[in-house]
């Protein structure tokens, strides 16, 4: 890499780093700040962070179940807490939890959510759906026939989407065939919504009810026919608030904290392994940037105690990919002499299949974790293993790039890079009495000194620089009587 290329590249990164910086945490002082004149505002990613329940606070409900009528009432009330999990998770709220209590009840406990009016437009309140024929016969029940509902776009309208099971699908293909030219009028809570005409057979298990819905309304219609299907049906008897457990002073001491045990990490590792240290330093900071993001963005994440301890576990990971790197470089310039530059590429190479194999058990388990895991441990699976691949990523590719441009202005400076390379020294004289020394160049040629020769005894030196070219080519192991070890200095 040329130094031109290396600045360009070293300024095009800084620049990209820094605006990432900037904008994770407020500068105004406030949540948010408008974007230019538009009606957009930006929210800094600091306060886009989702906390959980016992950082944040939140709300609960709980509900009374029917289960007058039911068979089997555990796998009714088993299939009701499934289907309230899924509708949490769908809009995103990972940490909520679904408990049953005593015999009849169920416990839903939501974070980040402070008023009665979100909590229900969340959950749903129950919505019974019907479709009837002209007479007034109901052909199609929710709570027996529908599997989900969903709203989504429909010619340019918020529409609600609806998904029939098996039995559904068999029944509202029935009722569309035998009411061909008629009416049929879909009731939510015995309300008719609409009376389409039926124009032919629908029997791919789908119908869709369009009206003059906005998005929230269309959503929350959709949430409440999910509601309705629920194996049991629920009525809610109490909400209440529910006040954070740790609160904001834990918080900003697990900050704190996090600073704290970086910068341990960062000093450790540029006294270690001097300038390696410092890019590696550099990869951990863009590293913490990056993961910041991520926790904002990606949508399963909320910050809970498990998974700030998901995210300092991967913190550890990263600093050790770079670690076992570090050494591989250290080895093949102590023990071979080669080139940096050589020393480097072959490094990352040898280094690559230990970081994958130890990264690749970590996300395994991970990925069980959110599978099998309750939603506490799902929260520490989802940010272990996000953090994880951003480790690999920033061990592999940030750290190596650093070290490329550094490279391009600074290959020979072993005390830079940390490095030690041998001078390898025979443990006799000539037969005539000679002095002689074999050492190693930069660029891992031998180089041989020596004192007091004749030139009969200068053909015996360059045989014998011969011999040492040739073992170490070979890399056949060399008995000496001393080795020194040189740190600095370019050879």
């Amino acid at each position: 890499m040329t130094k031109k290329k290396a600045i360009v590249i070293a300024v095009i990164l800084a620049v990209v780093v820094i605006t990432l910086a900037l904008f994770i945490f407020p500068l105004n002082g406030q949540d948010y700040f408008q974007i230019g004149n538009t009606n957009y505002d930006f929210y800094w990613i600091s306060k886009s962070l989702r906390l959980g329940l016992d950082l944040e606070g939140g709300m609960y409900v709980v509900y009374e179940m029917d289960l007058d009528g039911v068979e089997d009432s555990d796998q009714a009330v088993e299939s009701t807490i499934a289907n309230l999990e899924s509708i949490l998770a769908s809009n995103n709220y990972t940490e909520a939890t679904v408990t049953r209590q005593g015999s009849n009840m169920l416990r839903v406990e939501v974070p980040a959510v402070q008023n009665t009016e979100t909590m229900m437009n969340l959950l749903g309140e129950p919505a019974e759906l019907e479709f009837r024929d002209s007479s007034g016969e109901v052909l199609i029940e929710g709570r027996k026939h529908l599997e989900d509902a969903y709203a989504s776009l429909y010619e340019g309208t918020y529409a609600i989407n609806l998904v029939f099971n098996s039995e559904g699908t068999a029944a509202f293909a029935e009722a569309t065939q035998n009411n061909i030219g008629n009416t049929i009028g879909i009731y939510i809570n015995g309300e008719e919504i609409m009376a389409p005409t039926v124009q032919t057979a629908i029997t791919d298990g789908r119908a869709v009810i369009t009206g003059n819905y906005t998005m929230q309304e269309a959503e929350r219609v959709a949430t409440q026919l999910r509601a309705g299907t629920f194996a049991v049906a629920l009525e809610p008897i109490s909400i209440q608030t529910i006040g954070a457990t740790l609160g904001e002073g834990a918080l900003n001491a697990s900050i704190i904290a996090a600073v704290i045990g970086i910068s341990l990490i960062i000093v450790f590792m540029v006294l270690m392994y001097k300038g390696l240290g410092i890019f590696s330093s550099i990869a951990l900071l863009i590293y913490s940037i990056l993961m910041i993001y991520l926790l904002a963005i990606v949508p399963w994440v909320q910050l809970t105690l498990p998974s700030i301890a998901g995210v300092i576990l991967s913190v550890g990971m990263a600093v050790d990919a770079n670690v076992i790197i570090f050494e591989r470089i250290r080895d093949e310039r102590r023990l071979f002499g080669k080139p940096i530059a050589t020393c480097v590429q072959i490094g990352f190479k040898k280094a690559l299949t230990a970081i994958i194999d130890s990264n690749v058990t970590t996300i395994i388990g991970s990925i069980v974790l959110i599978i099998l895991g309750s939603a506490s441990i799902q929260g520490f699976g989802i940010t272990l293993l996000i953090g994880i691949l951003l480790s690999m990523f920033t061990a592999i590719i940030i750290t190596r790039l650093l070290v490329n441009l550094s490279l391009a202005f600074n290959e020979h400076s072993d005390a830079f890079y940390g490095l030690r390379y041998e001078i390898k020294e025979d443990a006799a004289n000539n037969s005539d009495g000679a002095n002689v020394s074999a050492e190693l160049n930069a660029d891992g040629t031998a180089a041989i000194a020596s004192e007091g020769a004749d030139s009969a005894g200068s053909d015996n030196i360059t045989a014998k620089a011969s011999d040492v070219k040739r073992n170490n080519k070979n890399k056949k192991q060399q008995t000496y009587k001393r080795i020194k070890y040189r740190r600095g200095g370019e050879k």
